[in-house]
Protein backbone atom coordinates (compact mmCIF):
# COMPACT_ATOMS: atom_id res chain seq x y z
CA UNK A 1 0.00 0.00 0.00
CA UNK A 2 2.67 2.28 0.79
CA UNK A 3 4.26 1.88 -2.86
CA UNK A 4 1.17 2.49 -4.19
CA UNK A 5 0.62 5.60 -2.52
CA UNK A 6 4.42 6.68 -3.45
CA UNK A 7 3.61 6.03 -7.04
CA UNK A 8 0.12 8.56 -6.33
CA UNK A 9 2.34 11.15 -4.84
CA UNK A 10 4.85 10.92 -7.68
CA UNK A 11 2.09 11.35 -10.06
CA UNK A 12 0.70 14.25 -8.35
CA UNK A 13 4.46 15.94 -7.75
CA UNK A 14 4.71 15.63 -11.91
CA UNK A 15 1.52 17.35 -12.67
CA UNK A 16 2.05 20.12 -10.23
CA UNK A 17 5.03 21.14 -12.40
CA UNK A 18 6.63 22.60 -8.97
CA UNK A 19 10.38 23.11 -9.36
CA UNK A 20 10.44 23.16 -5.74
CA UNK A 21 9.30 20.02 -5.36
CA UNK A 22 11.19 18.59 -7.87
CA UNK A 23 14.60 20.33 -5.88
CA UNK A 24 13.10 18.37 -3.11
CA UNK A 25 12.77 15.32 -4.71
CA UNK A 26 15.85 15.42 -5.95
CA UNK A 27 17.25 16.10 -3.07
CA UNK A 28 15.72 13.08 -1.51
CA UNK A 29 17.16 10.67 -4.31
CA UNK A 30 20.44 11.70 -3.73
CA UNK A 31 20.53 11.43 0.04
CA UNK A 32 18.93 7.82 -0.94
CA UNK A 33 21.86 6.99 -3.69
CA UNK A 34 24.31 7.99 -1.19
CA UNK A 35 23.59 5.92 1.92
CA UNK A 36 23.34 2.85 -0.98
CA UNK A 37 26.67 4.05 -2.21
CA UNK A 38 27.77 3.77 1.94
CA UNK A 39 27.02 0.12 1.91
CA UNK A 40 27.08 -0.99 -1.24
CA UNK A 41 30.87 -2.54 -1.48
CA UNK A 42 30.72 -3.61 2.12
CA UNK A 43 27.52 -5.60 1.63
CA UNK A 44 28.96 -7.61 -1.41
CA UNK A 45 32.04 -8.30 0.15
CA UNK A 46 30.40 -8.94 3.34
CA UNK A 47 27.85 -11.04 2.29
CA UNK A 48 30.62 -13.24 0.14
CA UNK A 49 32.58 -13.56 3.01
CA UNK A 50 30.04 -14.74 5.52
CA UNK A 51 28.62 -17.30 3.18
CA UNK A 52 31.82 -19.05 1.64
CA UNK A 53 33.55 -19.63 5.61
CA UNK A 54 30.14 -20.60 7.15
CA UNK A 55 30.58 -24.12 5.29
CA UNK A 56 31.94 -26.74 7.07
CA UNK A 57 34.79 -29.19 6.79
CA UNK A 58 35.08 -33.08 7.25
CA UNK A 59 35.60 -35.92 3.99
CA UNK A 60 31.62 -36.70 3.94
CA UNK A 61 30.90 -32.78 4.30
CA UNK A 62 33.51 -32.04 1.84
CA UNK A 63 31.88 -34.79 -0.73
CA UNK A 64 28.66 -33.52 -0.45
CA UNK A 65 29.48 -29.80 0.26
CA UNK A 66 31.55 -30.33 -3.66
CA UNK A 67 28.45 -31.74 -5.43
CA UNK A 68 26.64 -28.38 -3.75
CA UNK A 69 28.45 -26.43 -4.87
CA UNK A 70 28.96 -27.64 -8.45
CA UNK A 71 25.57 -27.83 -8.86
CA UNK A 72 24.74 -24.51 -7.09
CA UNK A 73 27.21 -22.69 -9.67
CA UNK A 74 26.35 -24.61 -12.58
CA UNK A 75 22.63 -23.74 -12.55
CA UNK A 76 23.15 -19.79 -11.39
CA UNK A 77 25.56 -19.58 -14.52
CA UNK A 78 23.12 -20.81 -16.63
CA UNK A 79 20.32 -18.69 -15.59
CA UNK A 80 22.40 -15.66 -15.83
CA UNK A 81 24.00 -16.57 -19.54
CA UNK A 82 20.55 -17.28 -20.67
CA UNK A 83 19.28 -13.94 -19.34
CA UNK A 84 21.86 -12.34 -21.01
CA UNK A 85 21.29 -14.14 -24.59
CA UNK A 86 17.34 -13.14 -23.67
CA UNK A 87 18.46 -9.55 -23.17
CA UNK A 88 20.66 -9.18 -26.42
CA UNK A 89 17.46 -11.19 -28.13
CA UNK A 90 14.54 -8.80 -26.76
CA UNK A 91 17.27 -5.63 -26.15
CA UNK A 92 14.59 -3.82 -23.50
CA UNK A 93 16.86 -0.57 -22.85
CA UNK A 94 15.33 2.66 -23.07
CA UNK A 95 16.56 4.69 -26.03
CA UNK A 96 18.39 7.96 -24.94
CA UNK A 97 17.92 11.05 -26.52
CA UNK A 98 20.80 12.43 -29.28
CA UNK A 99 21.47 14.60 -26.77
CA UNK A 100 22.54 12.89 -24.05
CA UNK A 101 25.99 12.03 -23.96
CA UNK A 102 27.17 8.58 -24.23
CA UNK A 103 29.55 7.30 -22.28
CA UNK A 104 31.43 4.36 -24.05
CA UNK A 105 33.22 1.61 -21.52
CA UNK A 106 35.37 0.56 -24.42
CA UNK A 107 36.90 4.05 -24.70
CA UNK A 108 38.63 2.89 -21.28
CA UNK A 109 41.57 0.38 -21.47
CA UNK A 110 40.14 -3.33 -21.14
CA UNK A 111 43.29 -4.67 -19.83
CA UNK A 112 43.60 -2.21 -17.11
CA UNK A 113 39.82 -2.99 -16.54
CA UNK A 114 40.63 -6.85 -16.54
CA UNK A 115 43.17 -6.18 -14.25
CA UNK A 116 41.26 -4.55 -11.51
CA UNK A 117 40.02 -8.08 -10.91
CA UNK A 118 43.51 -8.86 -9.26
CA UNK A 119 43.81 -5.58 -6.79
CA UNK A 120 46.86 -4.84 -5.06
CA UNK A 121 45.21 -2.84 -2.32
CA UNK A 122 42.73 -4.33 0.71
CA UNK A 123 41.66 -1.05 1.47
CA UNK A 124 42.12 0.51 -2.04
CA UNK A 125 39.25 -1.52 -3.61
CA UNK A 126 36.18 0.26 -0.78
CA UNK A 127 37.85 3.71 -1.19
CA UNK A 128 37.50 3.28 -5.31
CA UNK A 129 33.92 1.25 -4.99
CA UNK A 130 35.62 -1.42 -7.04
CA UNK A 131 32.79 -3.96 -6.92
CA UNK A 132 35.03 -6.38 -8.95
CA UNK A 133 38.04 -6.39 -6.63
CA UNK A 134 35.82 -6.35 -3.24
CA UNK A 135 34.45 -9.44 -5.25
CA UNK A 136 37.48 -11.66 -5.69
CA UNK A 137 39.00 -10.47 -2.23
CA UNK A 138 35.68 -11.96 -0.94
CA UNK A 139 36.22 -14.82 -2.64
CA UNK A 140 39.72 -15.27 -1.43
CA UNK A 141 39.24 -14.17 2.44
CA UNK A 142 36.23 -16.90 2.36
CA UNK A 143 38.05 -19.89 1.37
CA UNK A 144 41.10 -19.08 3.49
CA UNK A 145 38.94 -19.01 6.70
CA UNK A 146 37.47 -22.12 5.22
CA UNK A 147 41.34 -23.25 5.36
CA UNK A 148 42.06 -22.71 8.63
CA UNK A 149 41.79 -25.43 11.69
CA UNK A 150 38.52 -25.28 12.89
CA UNK A 151 38.54 -23.02 16.10
CA UNK A 152 39.81 -19.85 14.30
CA UNK A 153 37.89 -20.76 11.38
CA UNK A 154 34.23 -20.14 13.99
CA UNK A 155 35.90 -17.13 15.26
CA UNK A 156 36.47 -15.74 11.79
CA UNK A 157 33.17 -16.68 10.79
CA UNK A 158 31.55 -15.36 13.99
CA UNK A 159 33.21 -12.13 13.01
CA UNK A 160 32.07 -11.80 9.53
CA UNK A 161 29.01 -12.88 10.14
CA UNK A 162 28.10 -10.33 12.88
CA UNK A 163 29.67 -7.59 10.58
CA UNK A 164 27.08 -9.06 7.84
CA UNK A 165 24.15 -8.76 10.42
CA UNK A 166 25.56 -5.36 11.09
CA UNK A 167 24.93 -4.05 6.96
CA UNK A 168 21.67 -6.32 7.12
CA UNK A 169 20.21 -3.65 9.99
CA UNK A 170 21.33 -0.80 8.32
CA UNK A 171 19.68 -2.33 4.72
CA UNK A 172 16.05 -3.28 6.98
CA UNK A 173 16.68 0.13 8.38
CA UNK A 174 16.82 1.81 4.35
CA UNK A 175 13.96 -0.43 4.01
CA UNK A 176 11.89 1.36 6.30
CA UNK A 177 12.23 4.94 3.89
CA UNK A 178 12.13 2.87 0.45
CA UNK A 179 8.09 4.77 -0.36
CA UNK A 180 9.81 8.44 0.35
CA UNK A 181 13.08 6.63 -2.00
CA UNK A 182 10.57 5.51 -5.13
CA UNK A 183 8.45 8.83 -4.72
CA UNK A 184 11.67 10.62 -5.37
CA UNK A 185 12.87 8.38 -7.73
CA UNK A 186 9.29 8.55 -9.61
CA UNK A 187 9.16 12.31 -9.67
CA UNK A 188 12.52 12.79 -11.18
CA UNK A 189 12.25 10.35 -13.86
CA UNK A 190 8.79 11.36 -14.74
CA UNK A 191 10.12 15.10 -14.84
CA UNK A 192 12.95 13.68 -16.98
CA UNK A 193 10.36 11.72 -19.17
CA UNK A 194 10.65 12.11 -23.20
CA UNK A 195 7.97 9.78 -24.38
CA UNK A 196 6.15 6.70 -24.01
CA UNK A 197 8.82 4.42 -24.83
CA UNK A 198 9.72 4.36 -21.16
CA UNK A 199 6.99 2.33 -20.10
CA UNK A 200 7.47 0.52 -22.98
CA UNK A 201 10.92 -0.38 -22.51
CA UNK A 202 9.95 -1.32 -19.03
CA UNK A 203 7.10 -3.80 -20.05
CA UNK A 204 9.99 -5.66 -22.33
CA UNK A 205 12.58 -5.30 -19.69
CA UNK A 206 9.33 -7.13 -17.32
CA UNK A 207 9.23 -10.19 -20.10
CA UNK A 208 12.87 -10.39 -20.54
CA UNK A 209 13.41 -11.37 -16.23
CA UNK A 210 10.23 -13.21 -16.60
CA UNK A 211 10.80 -15.41 -19.97
CA UNK A 212 14.58 -16.07 -18.23
CA UNK A 213 12.74 -17.19 -15.09
CA UNK A 214 10.26 -19.78 -16.95
CA UNK A 215 13.05 -21.00 -18.99
CA UNK A 216 15.11 -22.12 -16.12
CA UNK A 217 12.26 -23.49 -14.40
CA UNK A 218 10.62 -25.28 -17.11
CA UNK A 219 13.27 -26.00 -19.43
CA UNK A 220 16.77 -26.52 -17.95
CA UNK A 221 16.06 -27.77 -14.37
CA UNK A 222 13.84 -30.30 -15.80
CA UNK A 223 16.44 -31.25 -18.26
CA UNK A 224 19.23 -31.72 -15.53
CA UNK A 225 16.98 -34.25 -13.76
CA UNK A 226 15.85 -35.77 -16.62
CA UNK A 227 19.40 -36.26 -17.47
CA UNK A 228 20.12 -37.92 -14.11
CA UNK A 229 17.01 -40.17 -14.44
CA UNK A 230 14.58 -38.36 -12.50
CA UNK A 231 11.41 -37.55 -12.48
CA UNK A 232 10.74 -33.78 -13.20
CA UNK A 233 6.70 -34.29 -12.61
CA UNK A 234 7.34 -36.38 -10.10
CA UNK A 235 9.23 -34.24 -7.85
CA UNK A 236 6.95 -31.20 -8.36
CA UNK A 237 3.90 -32.63 -7.36
CA UNK A 238 6.08 -33.76 -4.36
CA UNK A 239 7.08 -30.15 -3.70
CA UNK A 240 4.07 -28.10 -4.48
CA UNK A 241 3.26 -27.14 -0.89
CA UNK A 242 6.52 -25.32 -0.61
CA UNK A 243 6.83 -23.95 -4.19
CA UNK A 244 3.13 -22.36 -3.00
CA UNK A 245 4.57 -20.64 0.11
CA UNK A 246 7.46 -19.82 -1.80
CA UNK A 247 5.77 -17.80 -3.75
CA UNK A 248 3.55 -16.12 -1.25
CA UNK A 249 5.99 -15.61 1.66
CA UNK A 250 8.49 -14.37 -0.83
CA UNK A 251 11.42 -15.76 1.50
CA UNK A 252 13.10 -19.04 0.81
CA UNK A 253 14.31 -18.85 4.38
CA UNK A 254 10.85 -18.84 5.85
CA UNK A 255 9.78 -22.07 3.51
CA UNK A 256 12.69 -24.13 4.37
CA UNK A 257 11.03 -26.14 6.81
CA UNK A 258 8.26 -27.03 4.60
CA UNK A 259 10.72 -27.57 1.77
CA UNK A 260 12.73 -29.87 4.19
CA UNK A 261 9.14 -32.17 5.20
CA UNK A 262 8.43 -32.40 1.03
CA UNK A 263 11.06 -33.45 0.38
CA UNK A 264 11.84 -36.06 3.42
CA UNK A 265 7.93 -37.45 2.84
CA UNK A 266 7.16 -36.86 -0.84
CA UNK A 267 10.49 -37.60 -2.19
CA UNK A 268 11.84 -40.22 0.05
CA UNK A 269 15.07 -37.80 0.53
CA UNK A 270 17.59 -38.85 3.84
CA UNK A 271 16.22 -35.99 6.29
CA UNK A 272 20.31 -36.33 6.93
CA UNK A 273 20.50 -35.17 3.38
CA UNK A 274 17.94 -32.79 2.97
CA UNK A 275 18.28 -31.32 6.24
CA UNK A 276 22.49 -30.32 4.97
CA UNK A 277 22.36 -29.78 1.83
CA UNK A 278 18.57 -28.08 1.49
CA UNK A 279 20.02 -25.02 4.10
CA UNK A 280 23.01 -24.36 2.05
CA UNK A 281 21.44 -24.32 -1.08
CA UNK A 282 18.75 -21.74 0.66
CA UNK A 283 21.83 -19.69 1.33
CA UNK A 284 23.74 -19.26 -1.78
CA UNK A 285 21.03 -21.17 -5.03
CA UNK A 286 19.29 -18.46 -6.25
CA UNK A 287 19.16 -19.15 -10.02
CA UNK A 288 16.38 -16.04 -10.38
CA UNK A 289 18.41 -13.55 -8.66
CA UNK A 290 21.46 -14.19 -11.25
CA UNK A 291 19.12 -13.39 -14.06
CA UNK A 292 17.52 -10.34 -12.49
CA UNK A 293 20.75 -8.97 -11.84
CA UNK A 294 22.23 -9.41 -14.88
CA UNK A 295 19.79 -7.89 -17.35
CA UNK A 296 18.44 -5.34 -14.32
CA UNK A 297 22.25 -4.24 -14.67
CA UNK A 298 22.32 -3.67 -18.25
CA UNK A 299 19.56 -2.51 -18.60
CA UNK A 300 19.86 0.62 -16.14
CA UNK A 301 23.26 1.01 -17.80
CA UNK A 302 22.66 1.16 -20.82
CA UNK A 303 19.52 3.17 -20.64
CA UNK A 304 21.71 5.35 -19.11
CA UNK A 305 24.17 5.95 -22.31
CA UNK A 306 26.61 2.91 -20.98
CA UNK A 307 27.94 1.11 -23.73
CA UNK A 308 28.97 -2.39 -23.26
CA UNK A 309 31.31 -4.82 -24.91
CA UNK A 310 29.92 -8.19 -25.85
CA UNK A 311 33.35 -9.37 -23.67
CA UNK A 312 31.92 -7.30 -20.73
CA UNK A 313 28.66 -8.67 -20.68
CA UNK A 314 30.19 -11.81 -20.57
CA UNK A 315 31.77 -10.93 -17.95
CA UNK A 316 28.83 -10.13 -15.85
CA UNK A 317 27.41 -13.46 -16.16
CA UNK A 318 30.48 -14.24 -13.60
CA UNK A 319 29.39 -11.25 -11.12
CA UNK A 320 25.57 -12.23 -11.03
CA UNK A 321 26.47 -15.62 -10.28
CA UNK A 322 28.87 -13.99 -7.87
CA UNK A 323 26.36 -11.91 -6.48
CA UNK A 324 23.71 -14.59 -6.35
CA UNK A 325 25.92 -16.66 -4.21
CA UNK A 326 26.20 -14.15 -1.80
CA UNK A 327 23.21 -12.43 -1.92
CA UNK A 328 21.78 -11.69 1.81
CA UNK A 329 18.56 -13.48 2.21
CA UNK A 330 16.37 -10.44 3.12
CA UNK A 331 13.47 -9.27 1.22
CA UNK A 332 14.30 -7.77 -1.38
CA UNK A 333 17.82 -8.64 -1.38
CA UNK A 334 18.55 -9.09 -5.63
CA UNK A 335 17.05 -5.35 -5.79
CA UNK A 336 19.46 -4.30 -3.44
CA UNK A 337 22.43 -6.24 -4.86
CA UNK A 338 21.42 -4.95 -7.87
CA UNK A 339 21.04 -1.30 -6.79
CA UNK A 340 24.48 -1.81 -5.13
CA UNK A 341 26.63 -2.61 -8.43
CA UNK A 342 24.96 0.56 -10.48
CA UNK A 343 25.93 2.35 -7.43
CA UNK A 344 29.35 1.26 -7.22
CA UNK A 345 29.45 2.05 -10.91
CA UNK A 346 28.52 5.78 -10.48
CA UNK A 347 25.56 4.80 -12.88
CA UNK A 348 21.81 6.58 -11.94
CA UNK A 349 19.42 4.50 -10.48
CA UNK A 350 16.02 6.94 -10.85
CA UNK A 351 15.19 3.70 -12.94
CA UNK A 352 15.22 1.76 -10.28
CA UNK A 353 12.55 3.84 -8.90
CA UNK A 354 9.86 2.43 -11.72
CA UNK A 355 11.17 -1.68 -11.48
CA UNK A 356 10.25 -1.52 -7.28
CA UNK A 357 6.57 -0.80 -8.08
CA UNK A 358 6.89 -4.52 -10.42
CA UNK A 359 9.95 -6.02 -8.20
CA UNK A 360 7.25 -7.15 -5.46
CA UNK A 361 5.93 -9.35 -8.52
CA UNK A 362 9.35 -10.64 -9.63
CA UNK A 363 10.15 -11.40 -6.33
CA UNK A 364 7.34 -14.33 -5.59
CA UNK A 365 8.13 -16.08 -9.17
CA UNK A 366 12.10 -15.38 -8.19
CA UNK A 367 11.55 -17.51 -4.37
CA UNK A 368 9.38 -20.14 -5.94
CA UNK A 369 12.02 -20.37 -8.93
CA UNK A 370 14.91 -20.92 -6.37
CA UNK A 371 13.06 -23.53 -3.67
CA UNK A 372 12.24 -25.50 -7.26
CA UNK A 373 16.26 -25.01 -8.30
CA UNK A 374 16.77 -26.25 -4.51
CA UNK A 375 15.04 -28.93 -4.90
CA UNK A 376 16.15 -30.39 -8.44
CA UNK A 377 20.17 -30.14 -6.85
CA UNK A 378 18.78 -32.19 -3.91
CA UNK A 379 17.20 -34.69 -5.90
CA UNK A 380 20.12 -34.91 -8.22
CA UNK A 381 22.56 -35.21 -5.26
CA UNK A 382 20.23 -37.86 -3.99
CA UNK A 383 20.63 -39.61 -6.79
CA UNK A 384 24.52 -39.25 -6.65
CA UNK A 385 24.83 -40.24 -3.22
CA UNK A 386 22.51 -43.41 -3.63
CA UNK A 387 25.39 -44.81 -5.54
CA UNK A 388 28.08 -44.46 -3.13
Amino acid sequence: MSKLIAVLFAIIAYTLTNQIILETAKLFSDVFISLLKLISVPLVFFSIVSTISALKDSSEIKSLLRWVVFYTLLTTIIAASIALVLYLLINPKISTSDTMEKVNINNYNYLSHLKSLVPSNFIQVFLENNIIGSAFIAFLVGFAIIALPQEKQHILQQVFSALFDMLLKIVQMLLTFIPVAMWSFITCFLYDLKSSNEFYSLLWYFVCIMSANLIQAFVVLPALMWYKGISSIHTLKGVMPALILAFFSKSSSATLPTTIECAYSKLNIPKKLSSFVLPICTTINMNACAAFIIITVLFVSETNGYIFSLGEMFKWILLATAAAVGNAGVPMGCYFMATSYLVAMNIPVHIMGLILPIYGVIDMFETAINVWSDICIVQVINKKYNKI
